[in-house]
């Protein structure tokens, strides 16, 4: 699947919900509780909590890093 980093920021801000993996390990990014919402499956001190997509997106780090600076090292694996 050849998705890139604007696809992912206008599905979210439509409302669609992205599972993925990085570095081995699967991630969510979607909504709950009336907010943008991140986290690490099977790690509920991973969650994180945007008033938005965009101040979500600057909010989450994997390995130290913003997601665009590893998008080529995510694998999506589900998008609803």
């Amino acid at each position: 699947m050849n998705y890139d980093y604007k696809e992912l920021i206008k599905d979210l801000n439509m409302g669609r919900e992205i599972e993925f993996i990085y570095n081995h390990e699967r991630y969510y990014i979607g909504y709950g509780r009336g907010k943008s919402m991140f986290w690490r499956f099977n790690d509920s001190t991973s969650e994180i909590e945007g008033e938005n997509v965009e101040d979500l997106l600057q909010k989450i780090k994997l390995d130290g890093k913003l997601i665009i600076e590893v998008w080529d090292l995510i694998k999506i694996d589900i998008i609803f």
